[in-house]
């Protein structure tokens, strides 16, 4: 007989797939991108497309989760990471990823590799008005992202197995989601999606992870829009 946590645990890996499964294909249809227009008259096509692409992350990724867990009995939010209340304080030595996290991210996004990628939105003249609006869009991005993984996924897989292969569980899915950027990002990805588990289990919600990922993400950002040969921010250099 199908238990509640059975239930839980089906749809949230369900979701997983058909979640962001329609936020990339929706994502990267021009059909879509074509019907939104420029809703940001700021950005160029090609970085509203980006804009498009974060806005349909935190839809599908984070607040359909967020409707779905609503709709089933006897949980809630706060049991799967959407608090604001902790467990307990991010330990001592999780302060010094930060610093870590810009140095190692300083050093990689002046490589060729990471400068074909990164910005994202590949305006030759930025200005500070189309970083603010690169800046929000990832951090509500990221949100909608972490709660799916380490909220919706973690959490339902925990009550039916332990914390090990759970987070395992969890860091091949993230992995998975990460194959279409190359192998390097999608290996990359194991680690920090142990770290980012393991934190949000001492915690007990998904915001210390929802920090560092957006520390890693703008910082690498905003490195690279540095470190591109081509890419000016209006008033410098």
């Amino acid at each position: 007989m199908l238990t509640q946590e059975d239930l839980r645990f089906s749809i949230a890996i369900l979701w997983s797939v058909v979640g962001f499964g329609s936020y990339y294909f929706l994502s990267h249809s021009r059909r879509c991108i074509q019907s939104f227009g420029r809703p940001c008259k700021i950005l160029e096509d090609q970085g509203n497309q980006v804009l498009l692409q974060r806005v349909l992350g935190l839809l599908f990724l984070g607040i359909i989760s967020v409707l779905i867990i609503l709709l089933l009995p006897d949980i809630r939010l706060k049991e799967y990471g959407l608090s604001f209340s902790f467990l307990s304080a991010p330990p001592w030595w999780s302060w010094l990823l930060i610093p870590l996290i810009l140095i190692m991210g300083y050093f990689a996004a002046q490589k060729p590799d990471n400068l074909k990628m990164y910005p994202q939105i590949r305006a030759l003249h930025w200005t500070r008005e189309m970083i603010a609006i690169s800046a929000v869009s990832w951090v509500l991005f990221l949100i909608g992202y972490e709660f799916l993984f380490r909220g919706f996924i973690l959490y339902a897989s925990l009550e039916l197995m332990e914390p090990i292969p759970a987070i395992a569980l969890n860091c091949a899915i993230y992995a998975f989601a990460h194959f279409y950027k190359g192998p390097g990002e999608a290996f990359g990805a194991i680690p920090v999606g142990i770290l980012f588990c393991y934190l949000t289990l001492v915690t007990g919600n998904i915001w210390y992870a929802v920090l560092l990922h957006s520390v890693m993400a703008l910082s690498n950002e905003w490195f690279s829009l540095r470190a591109h040969p081509e890419m000016r921010i209006k008033g410098s250099r």
